[in-house]
């Protein structure tokens, strides 16, 4: 599944870093003459030195996090933003997939939803004192509460005392780093496990400013084993590009000079209009994601009735803080 991925993907062997597979995409990036990164380490292609991220992973501390490097290309050198993600268990953790982002204040192309795959992922921000401001309203299928239930709430509280450790622990790298972090945790809140949930989530953090706020995606991790499933492989695959260009549109959304209301709407509302606000037409929006233009004006008008516009125009000008023409 990751050697047919449209995406720049990679599957790892941890701790070496040697490549087992490569999308076609991640082939090219990394040899652009032609071969193949297969059974090299990922180490042989770029230019700098390790983060150290690595072994935070390894032994526990991190399931996925995100790091700034130089790869060589050709003749030339170029930077790119990796983010790396463990696939099999909390415990063995000895592999891992890559996701190779040439622009990482870009949304990005979307995977293809596996059939019997869970609702979109959650997205939300946090202000500097860890506090929920925001989360798009599809969070109550997902936690059994209300948007309204957690914004006010500490990000604490919305996973399992074990957690906190762990979350603790990214949130102390992304405020410290700038960079990104993911990890697995159970949700909870108010004491009471959500049931509609599987056993674990998917949280990827993304920090912002003022430190340490950050803006964040959930997604209900699949129980299908990623490495002797090749549904479980396309599924794990999904989810964390879902969950990464989800956490992007939350952050995009939270640099916004007015934010007329975007709590009131779904993660996948909030994308289509941060990707319309990054000049992308419906049709585009629609190829981006697999949907039909009809699907993506459906949830534009949706949008147009939430936040009290109407038309694309109006919202654009509504978004920016300028005045609209007269309609």
């Amino acid at each position: 599944m990751v050697t047919n991925c449209p995406l720049p993907s990679l599957l790892l062997a941890v701790p070496s870093e040697q490549i087992l597979a490569a999308s076609g995409v991640a082939e090219r990036l990394l040899c652009p003459d032609g071969g193949s990164p297969v059974d090299r380490s990922l180490e042989d292609f770029a230019a700098d030195e390790p983060t150290g991220a690595l072994d935070l992973m390894v032994s526990g501390r991190l399931d996925g996090y995100e790091a700034r490097r130089t790869i060589h290309h050709g003749d030339r050198t170029v930077p790119v933003t990796v983010w790396i993600r463990v696939v099999d268990g909390q415990e063995r953790r000895r592999f891992a997939l890559a996701k190779l982002l040439p622009d990482p204040a870009a949304i990005g192309e979307a995977l293809r939803r596996p059939e019997g795959a869970t609702a979109e992922a959650v997205v939300g921000s946090t202000d500097a004192h860890l506090t929920v401001d925001r989360v798009s309203t599809d969070v109550a299928a997902l936690l059994d509460h209300r948007a309204a239930d957690v914004v006010g709430q500490s990000l604490f509280r919305l996973i399992d005392t074990p957690d906190a450790r762990p979350l603790l622990q990214a949130l102390a790298r992304g405020a410290d780093t700038g960079l990104g972090t993911s990890l697995s945790v159970r949700p909870q809140l108010f004491g009471f496990r959500a049931s509609r949930c599987q056993l674990l989530l998917l949280l990827l953090l993304l920090p912002m400013e003022p430190s340490p706020s950050f803006a964040f995606a959930l997604v209900d991790e699949e129980s299908a084993d990623a490495l002797t499933s090749a549904l479980g492989m396309k599924q794990a695959l999904w989810q964390f590009d879902e969950v990464l260009r989800s956490a992007t549109a939350s952050r995009m959304a939270a640099e916004l000079p007015a934010d007329p209301g975007l709590g009131r709407l779904s993660g996948r509302e909030l994308e289509i209009v941060m990707r319309l606000m990054n000049g992308d037409r419906v049709p585009a929006i629609a190829e981006s994601l697999f949907l039909s233009p009809s699907t993506v004006r459906n949830h534009l008008s949706a949008v147009f009735r939430k936040l009290r516009v109407g038309s694309q125009q109006q919202l654009i000008h509504l978004l920016r803080r300028t005045d609209a023409p007269s309609s």
